[in-house]
């Protein structure tokens, strides 16, 4: 085992958020240096003669991956790791790794709630009793029935199969698509697999839960929207950058898209909260926050530092998205 005392993890950012898993390190003899709020990606690096890198929210890029001198793995506290170059650390031999199980049922419970709430149009129903009437028929939205409706999943992992197992029991009817799932394995899991256009094209709702990736990136924009049926449900708790939001509020206008549940939308951490469809009646949105409860917060804390630990011990992290980057310890 190395000495702990030259094994040293720096958190770029989020202190406070992973002060579980700082106690966790710290307690097992790791020197572990917090970064002050607001430092840069580039000054991280230039700090950061450190084994592990642990990041929270702050965009790592490959300008700043370059300055690293020391670092042999870079953990993204958090299910996506779009804000960390993945190429760039590649091609410097460090690993990147994700903590993808911390808050598998939190998004799903949300995911499922916003996917309801949009389907039987619930902020609109709220606003009624505000026209100063209990019943104003004259502003109660169409709204279908869920049982027999075909519910689409994008991105068929840990979350989109739980998702699937809490739609089923509102009796939606699930098809699903994920490139790197056989159509077995989707069939097994309990999902009927299709291509992407078609799920669009004959779904009554579509939830997203696959990563953001250049090939992803406005994976819901104006093309396929063109295509969905009339009174479309979509809910997205994944990843801001899959939808082109001036795309959806133009099918929206358009008659389209009947309701739609946002808990990402695209320019996190600093997104432009302004634009009109942001702000429409049949649009919800929440910051975010699908991902919350005091019990993931504190596992998302306790898995990064464990991964940081396995690295700083000797042993091959748990959760890389590059394990090719280099070679596995021993």
């Amino acid at each position: 085992m190395p000495d702990m005392g030259t094994s040293r993890v720096v958190i770029a950012d989020s202190g406070e958020l992973l002060k579980p898993g700082i106690d966790l390190l710290v307690g097992r003899g790791v020197a572990v240096d917090v970064m002050p709020a607001g430092t840069s990606a580039a000054d991280v690096a230039a700090a950061a003669d450190a084994a592990v890198i642990i990041i929270g929210v702050l965009p790592f890029r490959g300008e700043a991956i370059e300055r690293l001198r020391s670092t042999g793995l870079l953990i993204r506290a958090g299910i996506g790791y779009d804000i960390i170059d993945v190429e760039a650390a590649t091609a410097r031999g460090i690993w990147v790794a994700n903590v993808p199980d911390y808050c598998v049922d939190e998004v799903a419970d949300h995911a499922t709630l916003l996917l309801v709430a949009a389907a039987r149009r619930l902020i609109e129903m709220e606003a009624v009793w505000h026209s100063g009437k209990w019943i104003n028929s004259a502003l109660v939205p169409p709204v279908h029935r869920l049982r027999g409706s075909r519910l689409g999943i994008v991105g068929f992992g840990r979350i989109g199969r739980a998702v699937a197992d809490r739609a089923r029991g509102f009796g939606w009817e699930i098809v699903a698509h994920d490139p790197v799932m056989t159509d077995d394995a989707i069939r097994a899991a309990g999902a009927a697999p299709l291509g992407l256009d078609e799920l669009f094209a004959t779904s009554e709702a579509v939830t997203l839960h696959c990563p953001l990736t250049p090939e992803t990136q406005h994976l819901v924009n104006a093309a396929r929207l063109a295509t969905v049926k009339p009174g479309f449900v979509l809910v997205n708790t994944s990843r801001g950058g899959l939808v082109d939001l001036d795309a959806l509020d133009a099918a929206i206008e358009a008659g389209q898209v009947a309701s739609v549940a946002l808990d990402v939308i695209e320019g996190e951490p600093t997104p432009d909260l302004e634009q009109p469809v942001l702000h429409r009646r049949n649009v919800l949105v929440t910051p975010h926050l699908a991902w919350w409860s005091l019990e993931a917060r504190r596992d998302l804390a306790l898995y990064a530092a464990e991964e940081a630990w396995r690295y700083v011990s000797g042993q091959r992290p748990k959760n890389l998205v590059n394990p090719a980057a280099r070679p596995a310890p021993g």
